[in-house]
């Protein structure tokens, strides 16, 4: 098959000796005989990986070939789900979930507080009084239709890039990769599910969009001549992917965050790379876009200044919605009133300078580039400085209120790991990781709308600093680039064969099917992680029967959500408020030695609800008013009183998986506010058959043959409590140093073995303890009894 070029001859590097040109004219400067020669080459690589997509060649295979990508990735998923049979997975004839934050938008469907802005929430109770499938149901198999649209979109970005059978392998396993699947699995309801799909499918139309009017190599052209594109059909495709990523960033502020960025980035490539007369269009299309997409925002963050003041301020009227139709408006307005620049070069530089003002006009207007990259890049900043530890409150100058601890640290999902974990999250093995790095280099340098995806793979590699949850992002994207440099690569022979599309489709389609095979034995391997145990479930679901509307559950962040589920109760903490602030009364009356203490503490914080959300507590509010030097008097001052006024009844939850916390909440609750100082417990946590007890000498050993005496073991069973001491074993030397006491949950067979900050805590006292104990009983009295995975007080006031 003969090298395509311009000229139609194969060896033109070779006939072209250094400095000289054909024809006998004068040569030409040697460096600029290179560059064309380079430039010659760079174009020869564009024709050979072919033509642009074509809508009305290919829509009909895309289709198909997308259709049973889905289905593909909808099996796939759905495979594991006879792993959750088991009858300690269910609870009130639903499954547990599998992550904390799914119960926040079913506990708002189920009837939490409001509906209104929580789209994830509001889709779940759409479903639900849809189909009349229940909430959790939804939560646990939404996954599993929502994962595999990923798939879908990388099919589209490899049919944009190289072709239909150029998509085929990332669209497989595109949505399947560990870093994403391992956030998406079933039980998995949460925006995570939103966060790739939206910015991926959002960029992929965008990438589109520009293709119609960029170079198609960078600032070069693969021919000569390019038809331009008709202005009306470019306008009016920017308004309906404005409308379509209008529904695209409302699932979550980071993704508008995102979605901005991405939009952002569209200007600076198309005013770079613009094809030559059409950057008045170009800029038009980018000015219908921003509008039709961005004013009104997600929770109306982002407004159209300054028509959004009057509109929201219509009775009857949702702000969201008036904003909304307005700014679409005004975008279809501006597809009617905008031509084609006039002949002349004065018009078209009139009609240039017009177009320029509007889209200036409509960034400024819209507040986006205060809002979305000043709010992300503080997002960024507090991932980079979470593992410092302390937040300040007040300044410097005047060091007014507490110095709050961060709970970045003790969040998994900011857990750092090495770049080759990373790639290993994105692409299966490090190793194709680094291979699809190096077709990234390829294919963004041959295909410049590639760059949209270069966004996601920054993320994917910038998680070995901002944390392992980021590994979610550049997965899909990695597989792109990996298919399409593997496509253009096998088209080296299958040209030359009769049914070379075939071979091209039979190739990604196997090397798909390898990867899934391999991925579904990984992942059949993979622990299950429900929420919490059946026994937690069911006693807060007894909670919520028993307990008052408007009760308040003190209860570890981790649990906050689920038990706003099962018991359609507030709580002090959730996964959306675990700041220090939030955190520090809970971690205190958790933590204190006192159960008095932690009672007092539940009273004074119980005064100051939160004025944010219709529950949780601010008592910090107070103690940022304090001096910071006076806040140890002020807060033994405050626990002091006895006068505290009533407060709604106030519900304690302990349970077995808080003893396993016990080092992080021991960091909050006995976080000293004015230095910035704490006192963690000692824990080791042993799984079950990794700790072996002689409940007669009070003597454990681990599987490598270390142990010891420890001076007390507690042993909790389904009927009760079993406490031994050995006050002998003090005085031997074989006494664990530190660590020395020991708690058995004698039904998960798991084991704890803590220090005395631990182990004289409140919530371990309230766990392992006599609830008729002097010290206890006239604080806390027991409602419902879940031994030996839960047990929930009620405060007496």
């Amino acid at each position: 098959m003969p090298w395509p070029c311009q000229n139609g001859r194969r060896d033109l590097w070779r006939r072209l000796p250094s400095g000289a040109a054909p024809g006998g004219h004068e040569p030409e400067p040697k460096h600029e005989v290179i560059v064309q020669r380079l430039v010659q080459l760079y174009r020869n690589g564009m024709v050979h990986v072919g033509p642009e997509a074509s809508v009305a060649a290919s829509w009909r295979r895309v289709g198909a070939y997308g259709v049973v990508i889905f289905v593909v990735g909808l099996i796939f998923r759905i495979s594991f789900a006879d792993r959750w049979d088991h009858p300690e997975l269910w609870v009130a004839g639903e499954r547990i979930l599998a992550t904390h934050d799914a119960y926040f938008w079913l506990a708002k469907a189920k009837g939490l507080a409001s509906v209104s802005g929580y789209p994830s929430a509001q889709l779940v109770a759409w479903v639900h009084g849809l189909t009349g499938i229940g909430l959790g149901d939804i939560g646990f198999w939404a996954p599993a239709v929502l994962g595999p649209l990923v798939g879908v979109v990388c099919l589209l970005w490899g049919w944009l890039l190289g072709g239909v059978n150029a998509g085929v392998l990332a669209g497989l396993v595109g949505s399947l990769t560990p870093g994403f699947y391992y956030r998406t699995q079933l039980g998995y309801y949460d925006t995570d599910l939103f966060t790739l799909l939206m910015p991926m499918m959002v960029a992929w139309m965008l990438a589109f969009w520009a293709g119609r009017l960029m170079r198609s190599g960078w600032l070069v052209d693969s021919a000569d001549e390019r038809e331009p594109p008709a202005a009306a059909r470019v306008l009016w495709l920017a308004l309906g992917f404005g409308l379509v990523s209008r529904f695209a960033v409302i699932w979550h502020e980071d993704i508008q965050h995102m979605v901005i960025l991405y939009y952002l980035m569209t200007v600076v490539v198309l005013m770079i790379n613009c094809r030559p007369g059409l950057r008045t269009l170009a800029m038009q299309g980018l000015a219908v876009f921003a509008l039709a997409s961005f004013p009104g925002g997600v929770f109306g963050q982002l407004k159209l200044w300054p028509i959004s003041g009057f509109l929201v301020s219509i009775p009857g009227v949702s702000a969201y919605w008036a904003v909304t139709l307005f700014s679409a408006a005004i975008a279809a307005g501006l597809v009617f009133f905008w031509k084609p620049p006039a002949d002349g070069a004065e018009r078209r530089r009139d009609a240039l300078w017009v177009a320029a003002v509007a889209l200036v006009a409509v960034i400024l207007s819209t507040h986006m580039l205060n809002t979305s990259v000043g709010n992300t890049a503080l997002k960024l900043f507090s991932y980079l400085s979470g593992a410092a530890g302390i937040v300040q409150s007040g300044s410097a100058a005047v060091p007014m209120g507490p110095v709050y601890p961060s709970v970045l640290q003790s969040i998994i999902e900011v857990r750092l790991e090495p770049l080759s974990e990373v790639l290993e999250r994105g692409v299966f093995f490090s190793w194709l990781g680094w291979l699809a790095l190096l077709s990234s280099v390829v294919v963004v340098a041959l295909r410049p709308t590639a760059v949209f995806l270069l966004p996601l793979i920054a993320l994917q590699l910038a998680s070995v600093k901002l944390g392992i949850r980021f590994s979610m992002f550049g997965g899909a994207a990695l597989c792109v680039m990996l298919g399409v440099c593997l496509y253009w690569l096998a088209a080296f022979v299958t040209r030359r064969m009769r049914h070379g599309q075939w071979a091209d489709l039979g190739l990604q389609a196997s090397l798909g099917a390898a990867l899934l095979f391999y991925t579904f034995g990984q992942y059949s391997a993979l622990q299950l992680t429900p929420v919490l145990s059946r026994a937690h479930a069911e006693a807060l679901v007894e909670l919520g029967r028993k307990s008052e509307p408007d009760a308040m559950v003190w209860t570890w962040w981790d649990w906050g959500y689920a038990t706003q589920y099962y018991a359609l109760l507030g709580t002090v903490a959730d996964g959306g408020k675990h700041a220090g602030r939030d955190l520090y009364p809970l971690g205190f009356a958790m933590s204190t030695h006192s159960p008095e203490q932690a009672s007092r503490m539940m009273r004074f914080a119980a005064q100051y609800p939160d004025r944010k959300v219709p529950y949780g507590l601010d008592a910090a509010r107070v103690w940022d008013t304090i001096p910071r030097d006076r806040l140890g008097a002020a807060l033994e001052e405050q626990l002091g009183r006895e006068d505290h006024p009533p407060v709604p009844p106030q519900y304690f939850v302990v349970s077995w998986h808080d003893l396993t916390l016990v080092k992080w909440i021991t960091h909050f609750g006995n976080w000293n506010l004015e230095t910035g100082t704490t006192r963690e417990a000692e824990v080791s946590i042993f799984q079950p058959g990794e700790l072996g007890f002689n409940v007669e000498r009070g003597a454990v050993m681990d599987r490598q043959g270390g142990g010891g005496l420890v001076r007390d073991l507690t042993l909790l069973d389904r009927d009760g409590i079993n406490r031994r001491a050995y006050p002998l074993n003090a005085l031997s030397p074989q006494l664990l140093p530190k660590t020395h006491h020991l708690v058995i949950n004698m039904v998960s067979k798991q084991s704890v073995i803590m220090d005395g900050t631990g182990f004289r805590s409140t919530m371990t006292r309230l766990m392992t303890g006599d609830p008729d104990d002097p010290e206890i009983a006239p604080y806390f009295r027991l409602v419902v009894d879940g031994l030996p995975f839960v047990r929930i007080y009620q405060m007496i006031q």
